[in-house]
């Protein structure tokens, strides 16, 4: 019985054989032919490129030759303001590249100071009132900018950083928090590499081109990076409809940095006399 039953059984395996064989090789030819990023079965279609990305450090940059930031802003289109918008403004809020807060006022000193012995024109010169200049507004320091999963951080070269959520959390209602310079961020990076960053709870003050902000005034910001990654722009769009009559918006460019180059971060000791010390009189000839 055996004998009869062996070359049967090894007729069929061969031919089984045979066509699993064949099988497998016209998968494999299917597969090799297959355009890249596409599964077997065929559904995804072509590898997307990567986008560019807003991570890294930037230095804005002066497109129009307006030589002062303080010229080129005033290039930006005027906020129209409600009447409460206006009253706002002309009340002096504070903050903002429209009327930022600065450092401490100059003090008035007229006394005589010996010959190499170092005075002061001004307290805590690490404190900028509170103003968003240094956290919302960019001018001639560079910033640098890291993208996690969930969040996002933005810092400055002098004393500003934001925190930006991206985990899809809303803004909370203004009563949660107290306001802060900065206010309270979430955003989404969009599909070309474009970041989107909602801001609120802010600290009431002037914004750029006669603008004005609450608690309750909302921003938007969108990093937009060219293709190749080097350029940057961020267009700012400001609405509040008890202050402004239509969105206010303006936009800023930067580039990025040389290779090895990055946005300082700026130690500040508002206790140590040197950061305060502005002035030591030179001998008089």
């Amino acid at each position: 019985m055996s004998l009869i039953l062996k070359p049967i059984v090894s007729g069929t395996t061969s031919r089984l054989f045979r066509l699993l064989s064949g099988a497998i090789l016209a998968a494999a030819l299917m597969l090799a032919q297959a355009p890249v990023g596409q599964g077997r079965g065929g559904g995804r279609g072509p590898a997307s490129p990567t986008p560019p990305t807003v991570e890294g450090d930037w230095v804005r940059t002066d497109p129009i030759g307006s030589g002062s930031w303080d010229a080129l802003t005033k290039t930006f289109t005027p906020a129209v303001l409600t009447p409460e918008g206006i009253a706002l403004t002309q009340s002096g809020g504070r903050g903002g590249r429209g009327g930022r807060a600065g450092g401490a006022a100059a003090s008035t000193d007229t006394t005589p100071h010996p010959v190499g012995v170092p005075y002061l024109v001004r307290q805590s010169s690490c404190s900028f009132n509170g103003g968003g200049q240094l956290t919302m507004e960019y001018d001639s320091e560079g910033f640098h900018m890291v993208i996690g999963k969930e969040e996002a951080l933005v810092v400055q070269e002098r004393n500003g950083s934001r925190r930006i959520y991206l985990d899809g959390r809303p803004i909370p209602d203004a009563s949660v928090r107290p306001p802060s310079s900065s206010g309270y961020s979430v955003g989404r990076i969009e599909p070309d590499g474009t970041l989107v960053v909602e801001t609120g709870d802010m600290t009431p003050g002037t914004v750029t081109a006669g603008g004005y902000r609450t608690a309750e005034t909302r921003v938007v910001q969108r990093y937009i990076p060219s293709p190749d990654g080097q350029h940057l722009r961020i267009v700012f769009t400001w609405s509040d409809p008890k202050i402004y009559q239509k969105p206010h918006t303006y936009e800023y460019t930067f580039d990025r940095m040389e290779p090895g180059s990055y946005a300082l971060e700026t130690f500040c000791d508002s206790t140590d006399p040197l950061w305060n010390q502005s002035i030591v009189p030179p001998a008089q000839r």
